[in-house]
């Protein structure tokens, strides 16, 4: 199983669109519980985020890393099960401008998430919140759900 990261499985503590700090962020309710649930029954678990903020000058790499890492421990999962994307094609930082096929609704991230761990299209569930994840699972070939539905 893939997941999206923001909005799908945690939300800002400041209540801003985007993270403003690497501890700006916290939990929706249910989810932690529905991950550790998944993770002891064996399912492998996979997060695939589009972090563009990063391309903007709102977050550092270093800082968005460091937050997605914590949230993974809690599960726990390590780094090796997160895919993230900090390039946008208009990003105003210019080492983080660029086009890519792993930005959703790029398939790149899934793709990966896939080899890494050994599992096909067919096999592979993508939980998300937004037009870009839906349109990333459609172009990796695998089955999306959203993610009201799925922690419903």
């Amino acid at each position: 199983m893939i997941f999206d990261v923001d909005g799908t499985l945690v939300t800002t503590k400041s209540g801003a669109t985007f993270r403003k700090s690497a501890d700006d962020w916290q939990w929706l309710p249910g989810r932690l519980e529905k991950l550790r649930k998944l993770r002891a029954q064996g399912v492998k678990l996979a997060c695939a985020t589009n972090q563009g903020g990063v391309a903007f000058g709102f977050m550092t790499f270093a800082d968005i890393l460091e937050a997605n890492v914590r949230m993974l421990e809690d599960v726990p999962l390590d780094y090796t099960h997160l895919f993230m994307c900090v390039t946008h094609p208009k990003a105003t930082i210019d080492i983080y401008r660029q086009a890519s096929a792993d930005r959703k609704p790029g398939p790149g991230m899934l793709l990966e998430a896939m080899e890494v761990f050994g599992v096909k299209p067919g096999e592979t569930l993508m939980v998300g919140d937004r037009e870009e994840d839906e349109q990333a699972a459609k172009n990796a070939g695998v089955s999306f759900q959203w993610a009201d539905e799925y922690f419903a």
